[in-house]
C-alpha cells in the first residue's frame, strides 16, 4: 500500500502525466530550497534515502497480500518536506526499474508518501512538547500515513476507474484497502517508535530539539 504498482501504459496520459508534472515541479522547488546544504547534510539524506529504498523493496507479507514499509515518518521528522520529497522520487524511480510500478506512476507515488511525509515534521514538534520522543515519532507518523493512506486509496480509486473498472470492484478494492492501511499504520508507527528509541540513545542531537529536549522528554 506504500505505492502504487501499475504497469506502465495501463493508465491513460490525462490521468498520470499531471502528477508527474507537479512532482517535477516540486523537486526543482525542492532543490533550490536545498541549495544551500553542505556535502555533510546531502550525504545524510543520501543515507536516509538509500534505507528507504530498501525497506521499501523488502515485501512483508500479510496473508494473501503484501505491504511495503517506507519509513517516510521518520524520514519526514529528520529531514524535513524538501529532502523527504526528494527522497521518496527518486526511490520509487529505482523501484520502478525492478518492476514495482512503471515509470508513469512514479509522480504520483512520490506526491502520495511526500504529502505525509511533509506533515511528519509539524506533527512531530507539536506533539514532542509533550510527549517523549519515540512517542512523538510513533504518533507523527500515524499521521503520516493516514494522510497517505487516504491519498493512496483516492489515487489507486482514481486509477481503477480510468481503467474501466467496475463499481463492484471499486468497493472490493476499497473493502481490501481499508484493512491494509490500518495495518500498515500500526506497523510503521511501532517502527517509527523504535528507530527513535534508538536515536534517544545513540544520536539525540539527530532528533528536532536536539540532545538536551530529547533526553529530558525520553
Amino acid at each position: 500500500m506504500s505505492h502504487l504498482h501499475i504497469p506502465d501504459g495501463v493508465l491513460p496520459l490525462a490521468f498520470w502525466a499531471p502528477g508527474l508534472a507537479l512532482a517535477l515541479l516540486l523537486l526543482f522547488v525542492g532543490a533550490w530550497a536545498l541549495r544551500r546544504r553542505s556535502p555533510q547534510q546531502l550525504a545524510y539524506q543520501g543515507a536516509l534515502g538509500a534505507l528507504v529504498l530498501a525497506v521499501m523493496a523488502v515485501e512483508v507479507p500479510l496473508g494473501p497480500l503484501e505491504y511495503h514499509l517506507t519509513l517516510v515518518g521518520p524520514v519526514g521528522v529528520l529531514l524535513g518536506p524538501a529532502a523527504t520529497f526528494q527522497v521518496v522520487f527518486v526511490a520509487n524511480a529505482i523501484l520502478a526499474l525492478v518492476g514495482h510500478g512503471g515509470f508513469t506512476v512514479t509522480g504520483l507515488n512520490a506526491l502520495v508518501l511526500g504529502a505525509g511525509g511533509a506533515l511528519a515534521g509539524p506533527a512531530y514538534a507539536l506533539l514532542a512538547r509533550r510527549l517523549a520522543p519515540p512517542a512523538a515519532m510513533a504518533a507523527a507518523t500515524a499521521v503520516t500515513q493516514t494522510v497517505s493512506g487516504a491519498l493512496w486509496l483516492a489515487v489507486m480509486l482514481g486509477a481503477l476507474r480510468a481503467a474501466g473498472t467496475g463499481s463492484g470492484r471499486l468497493q472490493l478494492a476499497a473493502g481490501v484497502a481499508f484493512p491494509l492501511w490500518l495495518v500498515g499504520v500500526l506497523v510503521e508507527s511501532a517502527v517509527a517508535y523504535g528507530v527513535a528509541r534508538f536515536l534517544v540513545r545513540v544520536r539525540p542531537d539527530l532528533l528536532p530539539g536536539g540532545a538536551r529536549g530529547a533526553e529530558d522528554r525520553a
